[in-house]
Order: structure tokens, then C-alpha cells, then sequence
């Protein structure tokens, strides 16, 4: 027959029942004090919670920590029961422990049975976010991370509490004269401005902020420029424009205005490099050359006059003559460059007055009060001796006296006909225009053979194109159509108009043998014939 295994002998079952029998009786006699690793903390807080006033309190109550397995609870659980205000902090998401503590993980920060005089928390603080506390430790690694600083040098009495007095004394250590100097300028309140990862550190670019520090700005230090401030905020909300922190600088008194930067650099306040063109008077010509104090005298930057005179009234050589700016007429090239134009003028330049000296019409520097008239300057060339007035532009040209466009038709005698084609010397002979004669007569006394029978008018009969044909429209003794003459004067005056006989036409041996009981003379047939009536019967 087989014989059982040891273990499962009746002696060593016996055994191993009397042996649990004796540890339940030890656990319940000691409270399960004989399965403690080691005893707990004495560390209390500031006050009881449930009776106890830290965990050495609960030393004979393990399972006021200790859960039993088949209750389905954790250590944790028991823990906020405790801790009510941190359960509230995990529940709510707002205090020291929200965030990144739950009932699942309270061991990793919080560990007891180190003995009485042990700290519940660890303090590596491994995995703690720090950077919710708005302070960062990248400048201040933890030695769990790899770094030198421990949570107790910080957080020197609770990793919840934190006195800003604990920079200086670490910093005044490490540097004590930038540290004393710091906080003078700065405040004590270190974490207002530092954030743990030296966003204002050495490393900072100020060209970050916008303002760029260069020239003697990069020599300053902080203070300077962020006097009295103790915050992020003040920090940031320093001026950045030129007057806030050199208004006593200004030796302007503000008559620039204040925008400093638009004249001088951050190099000094020597060799200010204004650009002339953003004011209302651009630089050009000799003024570009000039020194500032030429025009600003006594350093009088503002109010100075715009106008040329406003500097150069003793350089007027023209006294004062004319009420225009002397930009009119000069540049700043020199007072030489003139550029008048003259077509501004009451008196435009054309043709040879274009080209003529400016002296030959202005003698002495005389400008004003000058003679538009062309006889006020041509008086001497004036061949018609002032026949035709002043005025010599009527009939010449500006270009020359040759170029003469005088129009007849706007004087008292229109040239039409044959006096269009007549040279001027044949009416106005010996350059006489003055006082020539506008009637026929005045210059046709000797036309032909009708002395004054018929006045002087010879326009009556004749037309300006040729003395044939005559076109005879006045009082006449006899029918214009008398014996069939049809206005043919040739036919009763062969050979003058003042001379006429009827005998072209009439037998005078018919008529003085008709007339012989009546008269003898025969010469005057009108006498008798004033209307050309003739007797029936007559030839």
C-alpha cells in the first residue's frame, strides 16, 4: 500500500492547523500589530482627524488603512476618508492634488511604518506636474530627474507652502552682489517675474519683446528702463517710446515732437541724421550742404519761415521789388540758375523777346513798373513817327519789324479790287500813313477827262477793280436808254464822258435845216431837249 506524503500526514495536518489557530490568535491579541514592516509616524497635522491625531494613533487599527482583500476596497479609498479635503481636490480638479492624484496611486508620494520621526511624503516627489504651480523646474532639476535640488530646499516646512524668502538666501549664496542689487531694483517677490525656466534670464533676446536693445541701450542694465517693476506685467508694460525715459534729455523742449527715433540712433544723441524730406521743407540744391545751425540759429528748430526771404532778405538784389517768393524765379542751385518764366507774367515773351537779355528790357534791375507798351521800348525804331500809336503789334510781329501782318480791312479804308494788289509806298508814299486820303480824288485827281462834272466820288461809276466798265447809276439829262443806248455812255460820248454829241446818231444838216426858223445854234441840244424828246416825224 502507498503511503502518504508528508505534508499530508495527520500529524502535519495538525500541525499546520494548530499554527493558523495560533497566528489568528496572535493578530486578534495584537491587533495585527505582528504583521507591521515597522512603526508608523508621529508626524500630526494641526488637527484630529477622526479622533487621531496622526498614524501612530492607529498603530493596533490596521484596517482602518489596511482594507481586507474580499472587501473590494483599496488603501486609497480609506485614505480620503481620512483625507476628506484632498478626496474633494481629486473629485473637484482644482487644489494641490488635482490633476495627477487618484485613490490608485497615493503610495507613490505617501509612504508610512518608517518609524515615528519619518515624513509621510517622499521627498523626490517623483512624477509631481510642478509646472502647475506656475513655476517650472527645468532651472531647478530635481534629483529624481537627474538634477542637484531636493523639495525640502525649496518647500523647507510643507511641499505646500513656499517662502519667497528662500531665493535670497540660496541666491545670496551663489552671487551676493547681483542678488542684493536684485532685489533692491526688484522686490523679494522672486516667482512674480521668474518663472523657473529663465524666461528673463541671460539668455533672453530682448528683440523678442519687439525693441531691440542696440546701441547704448544694450549697455543698461534692466533697472533702467523697468524701474519698480515687480511683475511679469510691469515688466512687460516698460515704454518703448524715446520720451518716456528721455523726456529731460530733450534739448527740443518738445518742439519736435516725440518721436526721437526719427532723427537720432540709439548711439548717442550726437550725429542725428534727420531726413529733411519728412518735414514740409525738402532739402535740395546748395541747401543740402548747409549745416543746421545755417538755418536753425540758436538750435530754434521749429517756427523758422519757409520763405526764401525769411532767410535771405539781405541777398535781395531786386530791394524788395516783387511780392512773389524768390522760388519763383530762382533755384537752390544758386542764385545765377534763374527759371522765371515770363508766360507767368502780364507780358509773355515770344519771338525775338524770348531771346533777349533780361537787362535789355530791365535796365538797372528795374522789374517792376516795366513798360509793356512796345512803343515804351521801341520809341527810337518808330519809322512812322507815331502815326499809328502805341500800339506796333497791330500791324509787326515780335519777331522782326519786316514781319508786318497789318490787315486793311480793320482800318477806315478796306482795300478791295485793284488796291489789293497796289504796293503800300503808291497810297502812302514816302512811308506817310498818317492823314492819306481815303477818297478816289485824293489820290486819282487825274483819272481821266471829267474834271469835277461828276465830284469827287468816283466809287458813284466806278468799281476798285478797273475804271472800265463804268457802271454810271447818277442824275442824267437824258434817258439812260436814249436812242437805244442801253447804258452805253460810248455811244452818245465817243470821246469823253463830259463831252457828248447827238450828230453821232442825228444829220446835223437835217437838223439845221429843221431848226433854221428856230435857232442857229446847234451845240446845246439839251437846251431844247432836256428829257431827249424829239417831234414826230423827226429822224
Amino acid at each position: 500500500m502507498t503511503r502518504p506524503l508528508g505534508c499530508l500526514t495527520g500529524s502535519a495536518l495538525i500541525a499546520t492547523v494548530l499554527a493558523a489557530v495560533a497566528i489568528f490568535a496572535a493578530a486578534a491579541a495584537t491587533g495585527n500589530t505582528i504583521f507591521s514592516p515597522g512603526r508608523l509616524s508621529a508626524q500630526g497635522s494641526s488637527g484630529a482627524i477622526r479622533g487621531a491625531s496622526s498614524h501612530s494613533d492607529l498603530a493596533k487599527q490596521c484596517a482602518a488603512c489596511h482594507p481586507a482583500f474580499w472587501s473590494g476596497d483599496r488603501m486609497g479609498d480609506r485614505c480620503v476618508e481620512c483625507h476628506a479635503d484632498v478626496g474633494d481636490e481629486i473629485g473637484l480638479g482644482e487644489g494641490f492634488h488635482a490633476g495627477y492624484a487618484t485613490t490608485a496611486n497615493c503610495r507613490d508620494c505617501h509612504s508610512d511604518h518608517q518609524g515615528r520621526e519619518a515624513s509621510l511624503t517622499r521627498a523626490d516627489m517623483r512624477g509631481f506636474p510642478h509646472e502647475r504651480t506656475g513655476y517650472l523646474l527645468w532651472a531647478h532639476l530635481p534629483v529624481a530627474s537627474g538634477g542637484s535640488y531636493t523639495c525640502v530646499e525649496c518647500h523647507l516646512d510643507s511641499l505646500q507652502v513656499f517662502d519667497p524668502d528662500t531665493c535670497q538666501t540660496c541666491h545670496l549664496e551663489l552671487d551676493p552682489p547681483y542678488a542684493v542689487q536684485h532685489r533692491a531694483a526688484f522686490g523679494a517677490g522672486c516667482v512674480r517675474c521668474h518663472d523657473g525656466i529663465d524666461t528673463y534670464g541671460h539668455l533672453y533676446d530682448h528683440a523678442d519683446s519687439g525693441f531691440a536693445l542696440t546701441g547704448g541701450h544694450a549697455e543698461l542694465e534692466c533697472v533702467f528702463c523697468h524701474q519698480g517693476a515687480t511683475t511679469l506685467e510691469a515688466l512687460r508694460a516698460a515704454p518703448a517710446d524715446c520720451q518716456s525715459c528721455h523726456a529731460a534729455d530733450d534739448v527740443h523742449e518738445g518742439r519736435l515732437g516725440l518721436s526721437c527715433g526719427d532723427c537720432h540712433t540709439p548711439d548717442g544723441w550726437e550725429g542725428a541724421s534727420l531726413d529733411h524730406r519728412l518735414t514740409r521743407f525738402t532739402l535740395t540744391g546748395k541747401h543740402l550742404r548747409l549745416e543746421c545751425e545755417a538755418c536753425h540759429i540758436d538750435r530754434q528748430w521749429v517756427g523758422i519761415g519757409m520763405e526764401c526771404r525769411a532767410c535771405h532778405s539781405q541777398d535781395d538784389r531786386h530791394r524788395a521789388q516783387f511780392t512773389v517768393d524768390c522760388s519763383d524765379c530762382h533755384t537752390t542751385n544758386g542764385w545765377n540758375d534763374i527759371t522765371f518764366n515770363h508766360a507767368r507774367s502780364s507780358f509773355p515773351l515770344e519771338g525775338a523777346h524770348a531771346s533777349a537779355d533780361c537787362a535789355a528790357c530791365h535796365p538797372g534791375g528795374r522789374y517792376v513798373g516795366t513798360e509793356s507798351t512796345c512803343i515804351g521800348c521801341h520809341a527810337s525804331e518808330d519809322r512812322h513817327n507815331g502815326e499809328f500809336g502805341a500800339d506796333c503789334s497791330a500791324c509787326h510781329q515780335p519777331t522782326r519789324w519786316e514781319d508786318w501782318t497789318f490787315d486793311h480791312d480793320l482800318s477806315a479804308f478796306p482795300l478791295t479790287g485793284a488796291h489789293r494788289g497796289a504796293s503800300c509806298q503808291s497810297c502812302h508814299n514816302g512811308g506817310s500813313f498818317g492823314g492819306t486820303p481815303s477818297s478816289c480824288a485824293g489820290c486819282h485827281s487825274k483819272p481821266g477827262s471829267h474834271g469835277s462834272a461828276f465830284g469827287s466820288n468816283c466809287g458813284a461809276c466806278h468799281s476798285t477793280s478797273a475804271w472800265r466798265p463804268a457802271s454810271f447809276n447818277g442824275p442824267h439829262p437824258f434817258p439812260m436808254n436814249h436812242g437805244g443806248a442801253g447804258g452805253n455812255c460810248g455811244k452818245c460820248h465817243p470821246s469823253s464822258l463830259m463831252d457828248y454829241t447827238c450828230y453821232s446818231c442825228h444829220d446835223k444838216s437835217k437838223m439845221q435845216d429843221k431848226h433854221k426858223e428856230i435857232t442857229s445854234n446847234l451845240g446845246n441840244c439839251v437846251a431844247c431837249h432836256a428829257n431827249g424828246d424829239k417831234e414826230e416825224g423827226d429822224d
